[in-house]
């Protein structure tokens, strides 16, 4: 993947509700230094300026984090409605899963 610029922002998924972006690595998701020009944010406030909600510290609602260094699918709520319920799927979760191992085990001699 190339480094994140303004403009350069994969959308993953788009809802009335949700917005799914594929964040770069490296690039912070919001930040309050405003000497830090590339965030998800401004990314997000350069290509949906009229999403952008005045009501949010950030102009955003994220739903989850991502760490700075890593890229990958990150969800962002439209409205108060869809964050609470993706607040709320997050917090009543459960975690499942299933492995599958193929190979044969050497015997200690």
């Amino acid at each position: 993947m190339e480094p994140g610029s303004i403009d350069n922002l994969a959308i993953l998924y788009q809802s009335v509700d949700f917005i799914v972006v594929n964040k770069h690595w490296d690039v912070r998701i919001d930040s309050k230094m405003w000497y830090e020009k590339l965030t998800l944010q401004s990314q997000l406030k350069y290509r949906f300026p009229e999403l952008a909600d005045p009501d949010t510290y950030y102009g955003f609602r994220f739903c989850h984090q991502l760490d700075f260094s890593t890229s990958g699918a990150l969800c962002v709520a439209l409205n108060k409605a869809a964050a609470g319920s993706a607040y709320k799927c997050g917090t009543e979760r459960s975690k499942q899963g299933s492995s599958r191992i193929d190979g044969r085990w050497r015997s200690p001699r």
